[in-house]
């Protein structure tokens, strides 16, 4: 997934890698006693990618991605608005996101794949190069993020080994 988006961000991710985009392994970002991400991609200030586990006494009960693309874009792309999107995939949040690093055209997808029919709704919708891209491009042009000193080179080049496979 990771391997993915990057894909679509970036014509060469490895040329970028630290100054674009940057990769995080058990950030801290809404930690509870609930919840927990494993790994956050964020390109520029912002955010992109995550993946979270939700926990009910210690034990994992289910595991959550979510993904940010270009609203204009995804709206195009599906022909519908948010709110249509949103209900028409009732077993995802699709929503406009408050980050100011998105100028106002961002959206933010979450799918809990607890259920097998959240997971074909999500990969029903267009995250591709032409949601993600117009998104990364408005990011990547802000420079790098705050993030560097957290990325995880050995996770990233676990990643960059698989572009091109996803």
């Amino acid at each position: 997934m990771v391997a993915a988006y990057l894909s679509n961000a970036f014509d060469d991710p490895r040329a970028v890698e630290l100054d674009r985009w940057t990769l995080t392994c058990f950030p801290t970002t809404n930690k509870s006693s609930t919840h927990q991400r494993l790994f956050t991609l964020n390109i520029g200030p912002m955010e992109v990618l995550y993946l979270a586990y939700e926990l009910v006494d210690g034990q994992v009960v289910d595991w959550g991605l979510t993904v940010y693309v270009s609203r204009s874009a995804l709206e195009a792309e599906t022909g519908c608005q948010l709110v249509e999107l949103d209900a028409r995939n009732d077993l995802l949040s699709i929503r406009a996101t408050s980050m100011a690093s998105a100028e106002d055209d961002g959206a933010v997808i979450t799918c809990w794949f607890g259920d097998e029919v959240a997971g074909e709704q999500f990969d029903s919708l267009p995250l591709d190069v032409t949601t993600i891209r117009p998104l990364v491009d408005r990011l990547a042009i802000k420079g790098p993020g705050p993030y560097p000193r957290y990325h995880n080179p050995w996770f990233a080049a676990h990643v960059l080994q698989h572009l091109g496979q996803e």
